[in-house]
């Protein structure tokens, strides 16, 4: 008997705690904010509007340094039709062969020309080789034919044949500012 009262007692104690949690209750809004509950801060905006560095490639690690240098393929593809250089001086303001294509972009949009051809792809990239805020990667890439032609279309130059396998190599600083890489130097081919 006494068995069978400690064992009611326990099932009204038992659903009565249950019952209890079935309750609808008004959250409180004054808890303080938990760690989790607060927003990441945004990086900032870096690259062409339609075209931005993505978060991958702005993490200061091999695989950061690694998706920096395809955006950074991707961005010579992407800007050669239009000529804008204004992304290629933002993204390597301290690189020689940068700025050079930079330019080369300028004075073909001053002549009235442009590029046909000349796509690059990535072949046999490296593990980044990373020391401090520097990244040095050697890749090879393939650069499609290419020729500058005028207006009217007519080639300016003789251009380039393709080139399957150029041996490349560039050298990434991290820029604190940026949460970025920046290009240092590259050279292709």
């Amino acid at each position: 008997m006494r068995d069978l009262r400690w064992a009611i007692a326990g099932l009204v104690v038992g659903t009565t705690l249950l019952s209890g949690c079935s309750e609808k209750v008004e959250a409180n809004d004054t808890l303080p904010l938990t760690s989790a509950a607060e927003t990441t801060e945004a990086l900032p905006d870096l690259g062409p509007a339609d075209f931005p560095v993505p978060d991958d490639a702005r993490t200061k690690d091999a695989a950061g340094a690694e998706a920096f240098l395809r955006y950074w393929i991707d961005l010579l593809n992407h800007q050669r039709p239009l000529l804008d250089s204004d992304p290629l001086r933002a993204l390597g303001p301290e690189c020689r062969d940068c700025l050079r294509i930079a330019d080369n972009y300028d004075e073909a949009v001053a002549s009235s020309q442009r590029y046909e051809g000349g796509e690059l792809t990535l072949n046999d990239v490296t593990e980044p080789q990373l020391s401090g805020d520097e990244a040095s990667i050697t890749f090879g890439v393939r650069q499609e034919a290419v020729r500058l032609v005028d207006a009217a279309g007519n080639p300016v130059d003789d251009g380039l044949p393709v080139q399957t396998n150029l041996g490349s190599g560039i050298t990434l600083l991290w820029s604190e500012d940026d949460q970025s890489w920046l290009v240092s130097s590259v050279t292709l081919g």
